[in-house]
């Protein structure tokens, strides 16, 4: 059967006899009950001021599928679209909750993430305070420069910083190695000397007077019991030079999501 059109607003809102509304066309799609077409115009949304994402106010209960602009930065929402399931409101959007971390080359603050910086709390918007204080954060945000950011170990306090990009080497962080060794066997060695016989001498050294080892002259060895080994002592040639851990890594700016 062909179908006939109503005009109600010539060339501004068409009817169909099928049900579907038209604005701006008069050839609403079959499966939409509504369609709007401009070239030069949008929609606007009811505009209302939510109190937080679990109150239905300014409405007088929690609906369904009621889409709303919000107007309100205020308590966990912020200025935008949001969309109500029947017991609380989520913004449509953004899915980010508060204290998101993320790396970007953006070089300032922008739609709600703020720069970690170490700025004070107090520097925010009031709104955007509130929102930091409930992360922990009562004096300053975290200044993430020239860090890298980590998961918390049990002990640790979320936000803290700590760690180094070098460290420097102590006795105790050297292998527990033991170097042994001797020197060789050409150390084994014998002094020859002279016994002179009875009767004494004037050493011409010192001018003492030498003693008389027996009564026969002659030239005799020690015995072969003088090999010894020397203990040896070296420099390790360091200058304490602290290693770099710094992995390789990309430059960026770190921001937390703390809403407008």
């Amino acid at each position: 059967m062909k179908k006939k059109l109503f005009y109600i607003i010539p060339t501004l809102i068409t009817i169909s006899i099928q049900g579907q509304v038209g604005i701006g066309t008069s050839t609403p799609n079959s499966n939409s009950i509504l369609e709007v077409t401009s070239a030069n115009k949008g929609i606007l949304l009811m505009r209302n001021s939510l109190t937080n994402t679990g109150s239905p106010i300014p409405l007088s209960a929690h609906v369904k599928g009621i889409i709303t602009y919000n107007l309100a930065n205020s308590n966990n929402v912020s200025e935008g679209i949001y969309q109500n399931n029947g017991t609380s409101w989520s913004a449509v959007s953004h899915d980010y909750p508060y204290g998101t971390i993320s790396n970007s080359f953006a070089a300032a603050d922008n739609k709600g993430w703020y720069l970690l910086d170490g700025r004070a709390i107090s520097s925010l918007s009031t709104n955007v305070q509130a929102r930091a204080v409930s992360l922990g954060f009562t004096a300053n945000l975290p200044n993430a420069n020239d860090r890298l950011l980590k998961t918390k170990d049990i002990s640790e306090t979320l936000g803290s910083l700590t760690g180094n990009a070098t460290i420097a080497l102590a006795q105790p962080n050297l292998p527990n190695v033991i170097f042994t060794g001797s020197t060789t066997t050409d150390g084994n060695h014998i002094h020859t000397y002279t016994d002179r016989g009875s009767g004494a001498s004037v050493n011409s050294g010192s001018g003492a007077t030498n003693p008389v080892a027996d009564d026969t002259s002659g030239t005799y060895n020690t015995v072969a019991a003088g090999a010894h080994t020397h203990t040896l002592s070296f420099s390790s040639g360091g200058t304490s030079q602290p290693v770099n851990i710094t992995p390789s890594y990309l430059v960026t700016n770190t921001f937390i999501y703390l809403g407008n």
